[in-house]
This record gives structure tokens, C-alpha cells and sequence, in this order.
């Protein structure tokens, strides 16, 4: 992984927000297939951004680095990720990545494939199976993030935060940022840095990174106990995956020599071969034992799929409330984190009108 030789200056460092990622296709039958569940890719849906950030983290190329809901505001460049496909001998995940301006920064699929020496190389809380598609996307990101200028990183940085006042200041600051020929949006506008209404929407927006940092505390202890039984699961997985293949091809084979010698038989009583009872019998019984012994084989692929089905239940991925202090006063958020949002952006709105109605209110923490 590419790590930054020298840190940028405080003001350029660029805050980077990853979205929970989508499951991508949870139909029972696609699932199955994976030899995974519905249970185990809503862990990881969640499981994966957050080992993403820390990826971002340990490079040096960024500011803040937060796992947030759909639909966040206030961060430089957005993530988003889709799992196409993933089990313990592949992932599969389609990475798009976009700036506040709307530029484009990725928009791949990243892919690989392990056996099992692989996961000798697993160290539990730094390099996790597959940290390789983790490498890349974080290198893929800091090429686009290298070639930008001091200038292009202030103009950015004015796009997000005049997008996160009009998001909470509806009318008053949407004609400060325009979308350009290009499709893309540019400021044209800026407001004065004394100005009372710009300064509590700033303050607020400090508060914003609050609600990120609180959900990211609810995370990173669900984050490290995870990393066990992810990665266990992820193993046994390719155990039963290979486990499970060879049983079928083992199965087909006793079924089709079984068959085979069946049909043999079949053959001898059909042409009335002289002297060919004995023969025939010896191949109706031994074929039928073959043919039966395929089914077993069957059956026990069977029981690993079972087994694996008892795994995957074990885990949960049951909603957390997130606890933040705000004007003193301790705010519960719950249900899922998108719910969470739109409560904590409901907050925030209410504080601005209260402020609004109070404009001598020290938005400042005491």
C-alpha cells in the first residue's frame, strides 16, 4: 500500500466519508450459492467500509476518515461500495468514489481470488482476508488525491462546506454553488467570514462531525470483535466450499461408474450372453452400491452446508444507539444508522431556527 512520505498541511487535508456498503444481490438462491447468508452479509456490509477506513488511515493521505450513513453530507470525497460476490475464496466489490464537486475518482471492480495458504498470512486487527482489493482501492484513491493542486483542494473544500450550509439552510446559500457546463459544481460565490449566519452554520458543522465520530465509536468495538469470527468464518468457508466440490464431483463419478455397470448388465440379458448370470449379477449389485455410495457423498455435502448455515446464524447485526453530548444534554439516537441521521439532521436544523430565534446564543462549547 502506498503511504504518504510527507503530511499534507492541515488545510489540505481532505475528509473522506464510506458509506455503508450495498449487499449488492441477497436473493436465498444467489446467496446459497456464495455459501453464505443474509445474515452474514448484513455483518459485513458494515464490517467492510470500516476496515476500508482504517486501511485510508494507515496510508497518511487523509483528514478525518468516517464510515457514515447514505445520503451524509459535509465530506470531501464519498465511497460506495457494492458486494458482487463474496465467500472465503472470493471478493468481488464494485467501488465508486466521488468528490463533492461530482468528479469522479474510481469507478471499478475490484476482485480477487485466495487459496488456502492465504489465510497464514492473516493478522488478526491489521491484514484481513482479501487486504489486497483494500490495498488497491486506498492506492487507486491517493493517485487521484496526488495529482491535485494546492488550489484544487481549497476549491473542494469550499464546495463541501457551502453544500453542507445549504443542506441545513435551505435558500440562503443554494446560488453560492453552481453546476458548470461540465455537469460539475463550482462555487461562485463565498460568504463573508465575519458574517453571524456563516459562522453558526460553521459551528455547526463541527457538530456534525460529532454524530460521525459518535456512530464510528458504536463501530470500532463491533469492528474488533468481529475480526475473529470473520475471518474463522471466512476459512471454514473456503474448507467447505473446496469440501463441498469435491463431493460433488466425487459423487457424479461413483454415480456414473455405477450406471455404468448397470447398464453393462443390462447389456449381457439383453443379448443373452452364455454363461453371463453370474457376471450380471456382480454388476447390478456392485453398481447399485456405487450408485448408492454417490448419494452418501451427497448427503455429507449436504452436512457441510448445514453446518456452515449453523455458523452463519451466529452472527447478529442488530442496530447500536449512539449516545452524543449536544448543548449539554445527552441525545439518543436509534434504529437503523440511515434513522439516525435523519434524527441527528433534524437536531441540527433545530438548533440553527433556535438560533435563529436567539441570535445572541454562544453556539461555542462551554
Amino acid at each position: 500500500m502506498q503511504i504518504a512520505q510527507s503530511p499534507y498541511p492541515s488545510e489540505e487535508l481532505l475528509s473522506v466519508g464510506i458509506e455503508i456498503f450495498d449487499a449488492g444481490n441477497v436473493d436465498p438462491k444467489e446467496l446459497e450459492k456464495q455459501h453464505s447468508s443474509q445474515q452474514i452479509r448484513d455483518t459485513e456490509v458494515q464490517f467492510m467500509p470500516y476496515h476500508l477506513k482504517t486501511t485510508l488511515e494507515q496510508s497518511g493521505f487523509w483528514g478525518e476518515v468516517r464510515v457514515v450513513p447514505k445520503g451524509a453530507q459535509g465530506l470531501d470525497v464519498m465511497v460506495k461500495g457494492k458486494v458482487l460476490e463474496s465467500h472465503g475464496e472470493e471478493l468481488a466489490l464494485d467501488v465508486y468514489v466521488e468528490d463533492a464537486q461530482g468528479y469522479v475518482w474510481i469507478d471499478r471492480i475490484y476482485r480477487d481470488r485466495l487459496a488456502k495458504a492465504d489465510y497464514e498470512q492473516i493478522v488478526i486487527g491489521k491484514r484481513g482476508p482479501f487486504q489486497n482489493i483494500y490495498n488497491a482501492i486506498a492506492n487507486d484513491i491517493a493517485t487521484v488525491r496526488r495529482r491535485m493542486d494546492p488550489l484544487a483542494v481549497k476549491q473542494l473544500r469550499r464546495t463541501t462546506q457551502l453544500l453542507f450550509a445549504a443542506e441545513l439552510v435551505p435558500g440562503a446559500y443554494e446560488d453560492y454553488v453552481v453546476e458548470n457546463e461540465q455537469g460539475k459544481l463550482e462555487v461562485v460565490r463565498l460568504p463573508a467570514e465575519d458574517d453571524p449566519l456563516w459562522q453558526r452554520v460553521n459551528q455547526i458543522s463541527v457538530r456534525n462531525a460529532m454524530f460521525f465520530d459518535a456512530l464510528n465509536n458504536t463501530y470500532d468495538p463491533f469492528y474488533r470483535k468481529m475480526w475473529a469470527p470473520y475471518v474463522d468464518w471466512r476459512r471454514y468457508n473456503l474448507v467447505e466450499q473446496v469440501s463441498i466440490r469435491e463431493a460433488r464431483g466425487e459423487s457424479i463419478k461413483q454415480a456414473v461408474a455405477g450406471l455404468a455397470m448397470i447398464a453393462a448388465a443390462v447389456l449381457l440379458e439383453v443379448y443373452d450372453v452364455d454363461d453371463a448370470s453370474t457376471i450380471r449379477d456382480v454388476l447390478i449389485i456392485g453398481g447399485t452400491q456405487v450408485v448408492i455410495n454417490g448419494v452418501n457423498i451427497s448427503q455429507r455435502a449436504d452436512i457441510h452446508r448445514e453446518t456452515l448455515k449453523e455458523l452463519s446464524d451466529s452472527f447478529s447485526s442488530d442496530a447500536k444507539t449512539v449516545l452524543i453530548e449536544l448543548e449539554g444534554q445527552t441525545v439518543a439516537l436509534t434504529g437503523t444508522v440511515v434513522q439516525q441521521m435523519a434524527q441527528w439532521q433534524e437536531l441540527l436544523r433545530k438548533m440553527y431556527q433556535e438560533e435563529q430565534t436567539f441570535p445572541d446564543t454562544d453556539l461555542s462549547d462551554e
